[in-house]
């Protein structure tokens, strides 16, 4: 015991080895999990059972394969020994032997941490200007940085407990390649169990601190940072000079210019358009190719053919492989869930993007911004400090503060109710038009879409059905596909009369209008809106075509509006379906409180024939 004690080099092999291989697993580990959180089914369950197989291989079975691949008559061994290296029975066999077994801890460890991330942060980050490595060290490291210290210590333990591996690939030589277990292996076999005893809980006590640091790490929440001193001090005259003359040089001509065929398991985007509207929105089901389209614009995703131009300025071309990087195209984004990075305050968040400016100016804008938008108050917040409505006026602040050449809104209020999501609407439409920053709108919500732009383009099934100014859209859609996607509900087949009119069988009326049907018109589309419902007795319309006797089938009351359920009577053949029709709820009241019957009828100007 007493020799034992006094040399303590298995303690200082192990500490020394431990750390070393550590230092060689972490950037490995980093890059591996990176690479496989982004791959998703047998891809990923391929390299998982790749990089985790040294964790339930046995370690003399690991040792053994390691010892042909690396000694001197295995394929690397061989070319280093030609070399002068040797690592077989030296002490780099046993920073090696660690570094293999406690590489698929720290990797296991950092893929959660990864998986737990939003990933429209890094999205976003590279939106608002900043490369690569800025988005590694701002966003991507802090956030997974207590998944990283975890692992660490895990993989610390991991490497001063080896045995096996270490044993068939180092050996066991004291001074040299004898490690803690190596050491406990040793006494146990030389008969000293007092010395054994020294080196288990010597080991003992290593591997605790190891695994009180791995609980640490994972109920740590980052520090917060304190607030930027550039942005702290007051705003500067020339700063603020420069803000009002950016603000009033008024918006830029706009123009986007978009061809492009993008496949996608199983799914094609196609899309050819061209817009110098500044207020856009793509309305369409999910799973058409809204947001698709939005990351090719933003250039996550690749077009297989075509170009994007935005202001004159090529973003994408297939043909000479031109891409331009996220972080240069001008295109800032607010998505969804708004990612707002969460280890950043309110102001560091929307001083983001602004990192190239000079610090008084980035002061002032920041300042300006944050006045604007009525959160100069939360200025030291955190985003988990906010509702969803000051979240998303924090996200739009981010993006509308590097005054982007276009503003990608992929369903910013998908996640607010009704009534919270009609106030943000507003908001928005204020704050988009005091800035006067083109936006193009992604939402499936047909009453958004009308409210915050001016044209639309609606997508189906990847392709694009309906391009025009919102109110030509929703008043002549034109095709089947159209008018269903802008919400018409009452829809069905006519049939060409002699006479000129439409029939309309599956209603039992015949549609007139004074001028020719488009030969190619096949169902005619009635917005339930446009439907109107009078007393018989009331005033009839001078041109009023299209009027017809009808009943109440069923009535669907709201709390504002009432849908009436009819169908038109004294038709031969009679209607089978009914027509739905909208109205105010005390239009409805009114009209239900008398005896006679009841008309139904369309303006000639509301008729919608579809293809």
């Amino acid at each position: 015991m007493s020799a034992g004690l006094t040399d303590l080099s298995p303690l200082w092999l192990s500490l020394r080895s431990a750390a070393l291989a550590v230092l060689l697993v972490v950037p490995l580990g980093l890059l591996a999990a990176r690479q496989v959180s982004r791959w998703q089914g047998s891809r990923r369950a391929g390299a998982d059972l790749l990089l985790l197989s040294p964790l339930v291989l046995p370690p003399t079975v690991l040792g053994f394969l390691l010892l042909q691949l690396l000694g001197p008559y295995g394929p690397v061994g061989a070319g280093l020994a030609r070399l002068g290296v040797e690592l077989v029975f030296h002490w780099p066999a046993t920073v090696l032997s660690s570094a293999v077994v406690a590489f698929p801890l720290l990797y296991r460890t950092l893929l959660a941490a990864f998986d737990q991330m939003d990933p429209s942060l890094e999205a976003v980050a590279l939106s608002l200007g900043a490369g690569p490595g800025r988005v590694l060290r701002t966003v991507t490291l802090p956030l997974v940085m207590p998944g990283l210290l975890a692992g660490i210590s895990l993989a610390y333990a991991r490497a001063l407990g080896e045995f096996g591996t270490t044993l068939m690939l180092a050996g066991n030589i004291p001074g040299r390649t004898q490690t803690l277990p190596l050491a406990i292996y040793a006494a146990v076999d030389g008969g000293d169990r007092a010395l054994a005893w020294f080196w288990t809980v010597l080991v003992l006590i290593l591997n605790g601190l190891c695994l009180l640091l791995v609980q640490g790490f994972q109920s740590l929440r980052l520090g917060r940072p304190s607030r930027s001193r550039a942005l702290e001090e007051p705003p500067s005259p020339v700063a603020a000079g420069v803000v009002a003359a950016d603000r009033a040089s008024g918006p830029a001509p706009f123009l986007l210019e978009v061809d492009l065929d993008l496949h996608r398991s199983g799914f094609q985007l196609q899309m050819r358009f061209s817009t110098s509207c500044p207020r856009l929105a793509i309305l369409g089901a999910s799973g058409a190719g809204k947001s698709l389209l939005l990351r090719a614009l933003a250039g996550l995703e690749h077009p297989d053919r075509g170009h994007i131009r935005l202001n004159g300025r090529l973003l994408h071309d297939s043909d000479t492989g031109h891409d331009t990087p996220l972080q240069r195209r001008r295109i800032a984004m607010v998505v969804q869930h708004h990612a707002l990075f969460p280890h950043l305050s309110v102001e560091e968040n929307v001083a983001f993007g602004l990192a190239r400016r000079e610090r008084r100016q980035r002061r002032a804008l920041v300042q300006a911004q944050l006045e604007v938008m009525g959160l100069a108050a939360l200025a030291s917040r955190f985003p988990h400090q906010l509702s969803g409505g000051q979240q998303q006026r924090v996200a739009l602040a981010r993006a509308l503060v590097i005054e982007p050449e276009l503003l990608l809104l992929d369903e910013p209020l998908s996640s607010q109710d009704a009534y919270r999501r009609r106030q943000l609407q507003q908001q928005m439409i204020e704050q988009l038009q005091r800035t006067g920053v083109p936006f193009l709108l992604v939402t499936h919500d047909i009453d958004e879409a009308y409210r915050m732009a001016d044209d639309l383009l609606l997508i189906d099934d990847g392709r694009l059905i309906g391009h025009g100014p919102r109110q030509q859209v929703f008043q002549q859609p034109g095709t089947l596909a159209a008018a269903r996607l802008t919400g018409c509900k009452n829809i069905t087949r006519v049939e060409r009369r002699g006479s000129g009119d439409l029939w309309a069988p599956a209603w039992g009326v015949a549609l007139r209008r004074g001028r020719p049907w488009n030969t190619g018109t096949t169902h005619m589309g009635l917005r339930a809106n446009h439907l109107e419902l009078r007393a018989a007795g009331d005033p009839v319309e001078p041109a009023e075509a299209n009027a017809w006797p009808c009943r109440v089938v069923e009535v669907n009351e709201s709390a504002w509006s009432v849908s009436v359920y009819v169908r038109p009577v004294g038709q031969t053949p009679a209607a089978a379906e009914a027509l739905q029709v909208e109205m105010a709820a005390g239009a409805w009241r009114r009209l239900a409180s008398g005896s006679g019957p009841l008309i139904l009828s369309i303006p000639e100007s509301c008729l919608m024939p579809l293809c």
